[in-house]
């Protein structure tokens, strides 16, 4: 059985590699095209390319997080495509943000207060929730199934907060190291000081996950092997 998979997951990073080489040949291309900004039709080429990059980079940055999941911390678990679209892009404009992922345990005697949404999960929808000054932009969203369920929910607070307190993370972690303890639940937290997205699950804090972060690890691996 444990052959079975780890077969499964060499296919996986092999696939990954595959995906990562043909993005850093279109960048590659993208750079050496940059001498020709003044030519107009070379420019609107040139932005093609970039959205197409872009594109390529936020597959690969769903099928890694998925696969760190997988191999590090649950096979059971998945994030949806559109939660990890938004993790990305507040982590880059360091909105701070929790998100909860529900699973077999019912929450709803952990939460407390919230907006009900009840709307199908979204990148754009998540980005507004955890604007800065948006009304439901403290608290937890929480997410069953496909689906946004509430926003602006407050969860419990962990009592042990020497680790957090190391790695200089505030209350959003210890609402979501909180939960964890007491549920099954995955909680995603975007640090408004860091930008760091962190996964906490079964009283467990990974922090400092950004799927970008691996994206970088993985090309420096790539390059070294072709050395």
């Amino acid at each position: 059985m444990n052959v079975v998979k780890d077969e499964h997951i060499l296919s996986e990073e092999e696939a990954i590699k595959e995906q990562l080489e043909e993005l850093m040949a279109r960048v590659t291309q993208l750079h050496k095209g940059i001498p020709c900004l003044k030519q107009c039709s070379r420019l609107s080429s040139l932005l093609q390319k970039m959205y197409e990059i872009r594109e390529g980079l936020n597959k690969l940055e769903q099928g890694l997080l998925q696969t760190h999941l997988k191999c590090c911390i649950s096979p059971n678990i998945k994030v949806p495509g559109e939660v990890v679209l938004a993790l990305s892009k507040l982590s880059e404009k360091r909105h701070g943000a929790i998100i909860v992922i529900e699973q077999e345990d019912n929450l709803d005697e952990h939460l407390q207060g919230g907006a009900v949404i009840e709307a199908a999960v979204s990148a754009p929808i998540l980005e507004n929730i955890f604007y800065p000054g948006s009304p439901l932009h403290d608290g937890a969203v929480i997410i069953r199934g496909l689906n946004i369920r509430k926003a602006s929910v407050l969860l419990p607070l962990t009592l042990n907060t020497s680790e957090l307190e190391a790695l200089g993370l505030g209350s959003r972690h210890c609402a979501a190291l909180g939960l964890s303890q007491v549920s099954d639940a995955l909680i995603i937290v975007v640090s408004e000081e860091k930008g760091w997205i962190s996964m906490v699950l079964g009283g467990q804090l990974y922090p400092n996950l950004g799927t970008f972060a691996l994206l970088e690890k993985l090309g420096n691996g790539i390059e070294k092997e072709n050395k």
